[in-house]
């Protein structure tokens, strides 16, 4: 029965990162949407996917610690 404890958690954490996953996506195609639309500048829209993608790779560590 711990298998079925560790699956649970094991499934939380990969909904977390699917989670964090989803949200980065998102938020991408926001960046590219107002980058195509000229509301942003290149430099801008790159510094917000860094920005989402140290998010993502935080989230994605996170889920590999536990």
């Amino acid at each position: 029965m711990s298998d079925d404890a560790d699956g649970d958690a094991t499934g939380s954490n990969g909904a977390e990162l699917n989670e964090a996953v989803a949200a980065f996506l998102a938020g991408a195609d926001d960046v590219y949407d107002e980058y195509d639309r000229g509301y942003v500048d290149a430099d801008a829209a790159l510094s917000v996917l860094s920005s989402r993608i140290d998010d993502l790779r935080a989230a994605a560590e996170d889920d590999g610690e536990e």
